[in-house]
């Protein structure tokens, strides 16, 4: 049985890798950096995401760590630029992501949130489309927990009032979210639009799930046809 399902935000419901250039340069590039290495940092222990922070510090930590002679004009224009991008991401979500979370709420399951972030990475939450589509929201910065604790996926399904074993996560699998959702009692399930041509990456992720779409809008049949394949 399935009550509730949980769902990562970043490469799940949004990607801020899809944000015009117009908005705002990508990080690394105004920093003078390899893609490929700011986000790797933006991944290690650098990056403080279980209390709140300033973005500049943030980003200086982040930039630093990589090249300490970085200057701070540049971080500043990093902060400017990375901020537009996120609130961006956030306040412009795609329709058919908004339709599914509504169909699911509809159709009777108890939706929660539960993302790894810095305070600057979703202070455009309350404005964004998404926070009336969660019952339950777990933001890393707010709780001092973090994905692949299994206390973060605890404290969501204890908010939802669900048993974890009832609750089906559904991410990426970065941070590795699906191995922390699945010691925590979760359901894990893989949504692989945003990394379908990392071949590498996915073949790894799919070995720490029990199922896999490649798409959110397929989530509301599959589990049409799952609850009537266990019924």
């Amino acid at each position: 049985m399935i009550d509730a399902i949980c769902f990562d935000l970043f490469h799940t419901l949004i990607d801020v890798g899809e944000v015009p250039d117009s908005v705002g340069r990508y990080t690394a590039d105004v920093l003078g950096l390899e893609r490929s290495v700011w986000n790797d940092s933006c991944f290690s222990h650098h990056h403080e995401i279980r209390k709140p922070t300033r973005h500049v510090d943030v980003i200086r930590t982040l930039a630093h760590s990589i090249d300490p002679n970085i200057p701070e004009h540049l971080i500043e224009e990093a902060v400017d630029d990375r901020q537009r991008r996120f609130d961006y991401a956030l306040t412009k979500v795609k329709q058919d992501v908004l339709d599914v979370l509504e169909e699911l709420r509809a159709n009777g399951y108890k939706l929660a949130l539960i993302s790894n972030a810095s305070t600057a990475e979703v202070s455009a939450w309350n404005e964004s489309p998404l926070k009336n589509c969660f019952d339950v929201v777990v933001f890393s910065c707010h709780s001092g927990l973090a994905k692949p604790d299994a206390d973060i996926y605890h404290l969501a399904a204890n908010k939802l009032e669900v048993e974890p074993q009832k609750c089906l996560f559904v991410g990426d699998g970065g941070s590795n979210e699906h191995e922390g959702c699945r010691n925590a009692g979760m359901q894990p399930m893989l949504l692989s639009y945003y990394i379908a041509s990392q071949t590498e990456k996915l073949m790894e992720r799919r070995k720490k799930v029990n199922w896999e779409l490649g798409h959110i809008n397929q989530l509301p049949r599959w589990l049409d046809v799952f609850l009537k394949k266990r019924n």
